[in-house]
């Protein structure tokens, strides 16, 4: 089975590319995605993981596991913050990386749509560096 999880984020990181490549492909009618909304994306998401590992350490008197592309899910988001913050950004990673392809063909609204999947992604992946670093000694 520990052969097969690094496939199986990879399949998850494809298919959040793909979508990221599919969803600027159309029009998106109402969306209005503006500077403010990026800029609190990404401090949403830069800020949420410190919080969450702070939280989960808090509810427990065990070390967290730390992140692992090569293993799964040990418990609920709780008893393994880390591993989850760890897909959260793979999966934010891949829509902005895909959404990158179709920018030479995209509108000025879809431009800050590709704009907000790097703030989320740039929020979410140093989030995750600032909580490792802040509990560090917390971490197994």
């Amino acid at each position: 089975m520990k052969r097969l999880w690094p496939w199986m984020y990879l399949s998850l990181f494809a298919a959040a590319f793909l979508g990221g490549l599919s969803l600027l492909g159309r029009t998106q009618g109402h969306t209005n995605v503006d500077w403010v909304f990026v800029t609190v994306s990404f401090f949403g998401l830069l800020v949420f993981p410190p919080l969450a590992v702070g939280y989960a350490r808090s509810r427990t008197s065990t070390r967290l596991p730390t992140a692992s592309l090569s293993r799964g899910f040990r418990g609920g988001w709780w008893a393994d913050p880390l591993q989850y913050l760890r897909v959260t950004s793979l999966l934010l990673g891949g829509m902005f990386l895909g959404s990158l392809f179709t920018l030479p063909h995209a509108a000025s609204q879809d431009v800050m749509m590709v704009w907000w999947y790097a703030a989320m992604a740039l929020g979410s992946t140093t989030g995750e560096f600032v909580a490792l670093r802040t509990f560090r000694g917390s971490v197994a």
